[in-house]
Order: C-alpha cells, then structure tokens, then sequence
C-alpha cells in the first residue's frame, strides 16, 4: 500500500466557499476528537463509524476517514510512548552508571541524583501509559498554541481556526480516488473538487 501526503494551498476561494470549507474542517476535526474519545472506551470501529457518520452528519465515507484517521492517531501516540519510555530508561541507566564512579564530588553526586529522580519519574509516567494501554491528553493545534490560548495572547478564533484546519481523506482504488475530495485536472490546471456536508 502506498501512502501519499499532499499539502495544498486554495487560491482564488470565495467567501462563500471559504465559510463552506472552514464548517466542513471543524465538523470533520469534532468528529476526530469525538472518535478518539469513544475507541478509548472500546468501542467497535465498525460501530463507531456509523454513529459519527449520524451524530455529526457525515457520510459513510467521511466518517470512516474519521474514525480512521483518529485510529491512526492513538497508534502513533502509543508508539509514541514506548519511544519516550525507552528513552528515559537510556537515560536513567546513564546516570546509574555515572553515579558509579566514586570520585565524584558531592555537588555532582547530588545533582546526579536530582536529575536521576526526575529521569525516573518520567520513565514511570510513560510506563503507566503502557500498562494501562492508553496515550497522554492529545492536544489538537498544537501544544504551542494552545499555551498561548491559555495565556491569552491568541483569541479563541485564532484557536479554533488551528485545531480545526485540516481534512483527512483516503482514495478508493475502485472510485477513482476519494469521492468526497478529488483533485482534477482540466486545461493543464488543478482544481479541488469537494463533495460538502
């Protein structure tokens, strides 16, 4: 299978349009975040697709990009940790090793320690994550922004508009493409074709 990601700008987009897609992100990323939620609880992919396609009045194909793409979220969160896991292990087996040494001085011995506890407490905050077989609070928008949305030097539009701004849409072999978002091309120029809510 071959995976391809294409980023895009859309030039010329009325405001009309523009009003049209920016609704279309916002219901498609809700329905991300909402599915990521519920295959946390356990729910069957099959079943969820048909209840976000309802609740957030998607079609089939919509919501399984969804679903899909919120799947494929908690996956590479889980990988995530074990990397971060693994990581500060390395690095808590580092310090040990350090700390064997018997001349150090009692300053760096000290401030080996220190940074050896926190190492850990990080290796233990990643490791429960693996136990429980669950990822940290993802945040949509970035964890930049949102500290500036929490500081108030961004307004709740500006904040919107990043955890909301993107589609996620897989081609059909079978349908040519994706029925929903189809790029075409027409006189040697591209053009966006979407199918809307």
């Amino acid at each position: 299978m071959v995976k391809i990601t294409t980023k895009a700008i859309l030039i010329n987009v009325s405001e009309e349009h523009k009003n049209i897609i920016d609704n279309m992100m916002t219901v498609f990323c809700t329905a991300i975040r909402y599915s990521i939620k519920i295959l946390h609880e356990g729910k069957k992919i099959g079943d969820l697709e048909k209840e976000a396609a309802k609740k957030y009045n998607l079609n089939i194909r919509q919501a399984k990009d969804a679903v899909e793409n919120a799947r494929q979220i908690i996956q590479s969160q889980k990988e995530l940790v074990k990397i971060n896991h693994d990581n500060y292990n390395s690095k808590v087996r580092a310090i040990e090793k350090q700390l064997q040494n018997n001349k150090l001085s009692k300053k760096k011995r000290n401030a080996l320690l220190k940074k050896l506890e926190k190492r850990k407490r990080k290796a233990d905050y990643y490791k429960n994550f693996i136990d429980t077989d669950t990822i940290p609070p993802v945040i949509f928008g970035t964890k930049k922004m949102f500290l500036r949305r929490c500081k108030g030097l961004i307004s709740n539009e500006e904040w919107r508009d990043c955890r909301n701004n993107r589609i996620y849409s897989r081609g059909d072999k079978t349908k040519k493409g994706n029925p929903n978002l189809r790029v075409v091309i027409i006189n040697n120029m591209s053009f966006l074709e979407i199918s809307t809510l």
